[in-house]
């Protein structure tokens, strides 16, 4: 209900927060927050104590919260001017001035020499070739890799036909259709050697 400007941040809100833990956007609205939650308590509280108090119908008591939710809003609203009051006192608290150094900053004040940053560029330049190479190698090596899965997944193939085959093999050596087909073969063969025989007498 109380007018509130937003959070924006910013080098100010930055700084503030870095020197004394919070900014001076946070405490306006922290402030904004707790004043209206006051007054909304305060208010309630009143509310509660004159329904418990009065022997209330519902439409008075209707009545009454609608009065108590206006007069939360006009307080609010009055409040206004005081707030603006005290949000100039916490810029003027908490304002920075720009000669004020933090001890984090500190830092900065030490100059680089011309040296110190050649040294610094070779080792990023280094630190950058190592990059490099460390990603040329994870390539070479997923390359290999997925080389090394496609011959496993050839050998595990011929490994499965070889089984395949010891299989039908085995199954073949204890066949007794093997056997009878091996002897059909044998003796087809003999009858004809025997009818070539004599196809050769009536020849002559």
């Amino acid at each position: 209900m109380i007018s509130t400007k937003p959070w924006t941040g910013g080098t100010e809100e930055e700084y503030e927060t870095q020197h004394f833990g919070f900014g001076a956007q946070r405490l306006k609205i922290a402030v904004r927050q707790m004043v209206e939650q006051k007054i909304t308590n305060g208010v309630k509280d009143m509310e509660s104590y004159l329904q418990e108090s009065l022997d209330l119908n519902e439409t008075d008591k209707a009545t009454l919260t609608r009065s108590c939710d206006k007069l939360i809003r006009l307080y609010c609203e009055r409040a206004g001017p005081s707030l603006g009051a005290i949000d100039e006192e916490i810029e003027r608290m908490l304002k920075i001035p720009h000669n004020v150094l933090l001890p984090e900053d500190e830092v900065q004040l030490e100059q680089t020499s011309d040296s110190d940053y050649e040294k610094l560029k070779e080792e990023v330049a280094s630190l950058r070739r190592r990059v490099e190479r460390g990603a040329l190698m994870e390539a070479l090596l997923s390359a290999e890799e997925e080389e090394l899965a496609s011959v496993e997944k050839v050998c595990e193939t011929a490994k499965k036909d070889m089984e395949a085959i010891d299989l039908i093999c085995k199954s073949a050596d204890n066949s007794e259709c093997l056997k009878a087909v091996q002897s059909e073969t044998e003796f087809l063969c003999a009858s004809a050697s025997f009818m070539k025989k004599q196809s050769d007498l009536f020849d002559e």
